[in-house]
C-alpha cells in the first residue's frame, strides 16, 4: 500500500518524474524557511496539492524513489520542528521509553 501511494506522488509532466522531484523540493525549502504554524500549513497544503496534481501512470526509478523519500521526510521533519512548542519533532521517534507512571 505505501508503494502504491509513493507511485501515486509521482507523474508525468512537462519535466517528468525528475521535475516533479524538484517542484517537491521547492516545498521543501519553503517549509524550512517557514517561522510558524501558518506558514507550515500553506506549505502542508502545496505539498497535497502537489500529491493531488500527480498521475499514477508513471514508475519511479530506484533513485527517483530514495530521493522522494528523503525530499519527504525533510519536509515532515522541518513541519514538525515549527509545530512543536519546543522546537523539536512531534514525530514518534520509534525510542523505548516507558511512559510516565500516573500520578497516584
Amino acid at each position: 500500500m505505501i508503494v502504491a501511494s509513493l507511485v501515486f506522488a509521482f507523474g508525468c509532466g512537462k519535466g517528468g518524474l525528475d521535475g516533479k522531484l524538484d517542484e517537491l523540493g521547492k516545498i521543501r525549502d519553503a517549509m524550512c524557511a517557514c517561522k510558524d504554524k501558518a506558514c507550515t500549513d500553506a506549505q502542508h497544503e502545496k505539498y497535497i496539492a502537489w500529491k493531488k496534481g500527480n498521475s499514477k501512470d508513471d514508475k519511479p526509478s530506484e533513485d527517483q524513489m530514495k530521493k522522494f523519500e528523503t525530499i519527504r521526510h525533510e519536509l515532515q521533519d522541518c513541519r514538525h520542528k515549527v509545530d512543536s512548542p519546543e522546537g523539536t519533532p512531534t514525530a514518534p521517534t520509534g525510542g523505548s521509553a516507558a511512559p510516565a507512571a500516573p500520578a497516584q
